[in-house]
């Protein structure tokens, strides 16, 4: 695996032992390179690309120092050398037992990037109470338009609510509008989630970056989210088929730290394989080892593609998404064991995994960065601007109850919500706030807090409890499992 560090400087990580392998043209390294790979945290530095080999055994600096010597000089046969370290792949072949093995990953060799840019210091704002959008509400099941203002401070209210650090609160509301503004550019509809009356704390964060939206090449970017990720997000093209030069494979350092890291969900061997045969249509082999194969992977645990072993050699391919229906998973990234009759599936983050990482972006709040670092950290290569006017989001201020069910009715709903829930479908009639709520002449007047809700796509400040469920992730199979949640110190990558 290879992290992009900085703005540009390339280096291969993973915590892991750089030695040279007795190979032809095995390349050589300094010590000051082998010193570099051990970095965790980027550091600027000059343009540089270093190459890396990577082996599970750790190798004292007086025997990575002998093997350097050996190929440098070559003042002897290899069979005076110690050579008990290098192990062949045919020697690392593991004999598992039935009764307590993981399920195997594929090596990940996927390019990550940890862009960390200095804060831009954008301060231009504008007035966005002026455009109204229409949006299906997933939570109250309808279809509204409110104006634009209205809509980033109670999605975001919703989203993150107010006990996150204000640059975490603004990096989400400049994600939001940005979201908002791209399906109305491609004539779609998002889905959102709306709750009413945001606080002065939501309000003041909105006004502080009110206007702005992300951009990349000059373009609207589609800033999508989800609630965390496994430590690293992925790329729109390995979950959507569509690449997105700016949402690729991002280091996500804080995400061990959220609620949604570490769950553990445990069946029964007994009904893993009721649920592979009743709901999955194949019946699993004698040799429980072959029920579950990774096939593809992508981002280090994200489960692409699994494959299910039946009897007589008899073999299902389904996708990680498939799989997390069938045992009513968070997330595609996952660790798979089986222990005592129990196989446990422990699942990483919350979500599609795609884009900024809400909890990372709380944390890395946290950690001091600004509102514009978070999100040029998740978006590569995209920076801030302030957005122009709206002018068919101006128009709707003025449009009939009929024009915007005409719309709402013939727009193209977005496939899904920024967050990965499925939007919902139009609803027979469109509710505009424009007719009901002015916009608001001072928007940071604070209203009557409301009575908090569970909400199906809402993700909660680090002290609170975790996400409630939505209706597709509260779905379990029978039978029923046991579910436990694990907050561990490092990721297991």
């Amino acid at each position: 695996m290879k992290i992009v560090f900085g703005k540009k400087m390339k280096i291969a990580a993973g915590a892991v032992c750089a030695v040279a392998v007795v190979s032809a043209g095995a390349a050589l390294l300094s010590h000051d390179d082998v010193a570099a790979a051990k970095i965790g945290k980027t550091k600027k530095a000059a343009d540089s690309s270093v190459s890396i080999a990577e082996t599970d055994t750790a190798v004292k600096d007086e025997l990575t120092t002998e093997q350097f010597s050996f190929l440098t000089f070559k003042k002897a046969p290899v069979d005076s050398y110690d050579m008990h370290y290098y192990v062949s792949e045919k020697a690392k072949k593991k004999i598992v037992d039935p009764d307590d093995f993981w399920v195997e990953f594929p090596k990940d060799e996927g390019e990550y990037y940890d862009v960390k840019n200095d804060p831009l210091n954008f301060r231009d704002t504008r007035s966005i109470a002026g455009e109204y959008y229409t949006v299906h509400d997933i939570i109250s099941g309808t279809t509204q338009t409110l104006n634009a203002y209205d809509l980033v401070c109670q999605a975001i209210y919703n989203e993150v609510g107010d006990g996150w650090g204000d640059e975490a609160i603004k990096a989400q509301a400049v994600a939001c509008y940005t979201w908002v503004r791209y399906n109305d550019e491609h004539g779609l509809i998002p889905t959102v989630g709306l709750r009413k009356n945001p606080t002065s704390k939501i309000k003041n964060c909105v006004n502080a970056v009110e206007g702005q939206i992300v951009t990349y090449g000059g373009k609207t970017a589609l800033t999508v989210y989800s609630a965390s990720s496994a430590g690293y997000s992925t790329s729109a093209k390995n979950i959507w088929g569509q690449d997105h030069p700016y949402l690729q494979r991002v280091i996500s350092e804080f995400d061990n730290k959220d609620p949604n890291w570490g769950v553990e969900t445990k069946f029964s061997k007994a009904q893993v394989a009721e649920i592979l045969k009743e709901k999955a249509g194949i019946d699993p082999d004698d040799d429980i080892t072959r029920w579950f194969t990774v096939k593809e992977t992508y981002s280090g645990k994200y489960i692409k593609t699994i494959t299910l072993g039946g009897k007589n050699e008899v073999t299902k391919d389904i996708s990680g998404g498939t799989l997390c229906s069938l045992f009513g998973l968070k997330s595609t990234a996952m660790d798979i064991n089986f222990k005592n009759g129990v196989f446990t599936f422990k699942t990483y983050g919350w979500g599609h995994g795609v884009g900024m990482s809400q909890w990372g972006a709380c944390y890395y709040a946290e950690a001091g960065f600004t509102y514009d670092q978070i999100l040029t950290h998740y978006y590569i290569n995209t920076t801030l601007s302030l957005s122009g006017v709206n002018s068919k989001a101006v128009s709707r201020a003025s449009w009939t109850q009929e024009q915007l069910s005409n719309e709402a009715s013939t727009s193209e709903a977005a496939v899904m919500d920024p967050t990965g829930q499925t939007a919902s479908q139009p609803a027979e009639q469109t509710q505009t706030s424009a007719e009901q709520t002015p916009a608001p002449a001072d928007t940071a007047q604070q209203p009557a807090p409301a009575e908090q809700t569970e909400q199906p796509a809402q993700t909660t400040a680090p002290e609170q409890q975790a996400p409630a469920e939505t209706e597709a992730q509260a779905a379990e199979p029978a039978p029923q499992p046991q579910t436990t949640t694990e907050t561990q110190a490092q990721a297991s990558e």
